[in-house]
């Protein structure tokens, strides 16, 4: 898992940063949503593999660290979260009839609201830096965890159930559906309107957003709900008494929840791969122009010395200009 998805995140970042897809305000949210998966993969899932596989407890000897890790994982895993929440709401607002909604649809609005999100949620995690520190738990394991009663209570219930529970799900199916009603009002409004070719072209490239979007959607559904359980269970069952028996039974079943929790921040570059043909040939193109760099500067560089050094070739470029500013003096646009 951390190996794909340090792979699938770094390819994300290089796809959405594509000339072709910049001017894109749906791209700008996968793009800080797939930096803040990135980071939180490399610091929540490293810390996991290094304290189960090989015992080497980072949080649970270091009071600084647990606090920067605690707080940089939840501020990071709920950008990504917000930022496929807020992909879906702009999919709707790019379908959308009215003018007024239409104008969040742009990359202007879409880097102000990111920033925006990660502010907030920095903001609102500070108690984290504060509360967090390493605990005894009940298996006789030091883990870290948070020292105040209320500020547990706000993680579980708030946190733990809205945020990363009922909240993504409920309003990226809400968007979606109101995103592909729009869809097909749009789609049969096209019909007679548009060429034939331009029309199902259109109609292609939305259909596959749209499976872009649901199949994220059913991932995001399958992986939060288990995890939501877990957290609402753990905290009604915290003042009962447990056999060491299912003590061990119950903290399997959390890191089981705990690792495919983790579907959110690792799936969304095999999703999309998967459902978009556009994507997929973007990320062709991303893994070539790797390759071809360093081969395509050069050629550049041979062909602007070229040009210096042709006096006939400079006079055609110049004569090329005059004629096409001397035509669009007379156009009357």
């Amino acid at each position: 898992m951390f190996i794909f998805g340090i792979v699938g995140g770094l390819w994300n970042i290089l796809i959405f940063r594509h000339y072709s897809l910049r001017s894109s305000s749906f791209c700008t949210y996968m793009l800080i949503g797939s930096i803040a998966s990135l980071i939180q993969i490399i610091f929540s899932l490293s810390d996991r593999i290094m304290n189960e596989a090989f015992e080497i407890h980072w949080t649970a000897n270091s009071i600084a660290w647990c606090k920067i890790l605690y707080y940089i994982t939840q501020c990071s895993s709920l950008t990504a979260l917000s930022c496929l929440v807020l992909s879906s709401i702009d999919r709707f607002f790019s379908k959308c009839r009215q003018i007024k909604w239409r104008h969040l649809n742009s990359v202007y609005a879409a880097r102000q609201i990111c920033l925006f999100t990660i502010i907030f949620w920095m903001f609102v995690s500070i108690p984290i830096l504060i509360y967090a520190k390493p605990i005894e738990s009940p298996l006789n394991k030091r883990l870290c965890l948070n020292s105040s009663i209320i500020w547990s209570k706000i993680i579980t219930y708030f946190f733990n159930l809205c945020c990363y529970g009922i909240f993504p799900w409920f309003f990226m199916s809400l968007f979606g559906y109101l995103t592909l009603r729009n869809i097909r009002r749009i789609h049969k409004s096209r019909i007679g309107t548009l060429p034939l070719v331009i029309s199902s072209r259109m109609a292609r490239i939305d259909t596959q957003l749209a499976s872009m979007l649901f199949l994220q959607i059913i991932i995001c559904i399958i992986s939060s709900i288990p995890y939501c359980i877990q957290s609402f269970y753990h905290n009604l069952t915290q003042t009962i008494d447990k056999t060491e028996y299912r003590q061990a039974q119950e903290y399997l079943f959390l890191q089981i929840v705990r690792l495919n929790f983790y579907f959110n921040y690792i799936s969304t570059f095999y999703v999309s791969y998967l459902s978009s043909a556009i994507f997929r040939k973007v990320s062709k193109e991303v893994l070539i122009n790797l390759f071809k760099k360093q081969e395509n500067t050069s050629r550049q560089i041979t062909i602007i010395n070229h040009q210096e050094n042709n006096p006939q070739l400079e006079k055609q470029t110049r004569l090329k200009i005059l004629t096409i500013q001397s035509i669009s003096s007379i156009s009357p646009v």
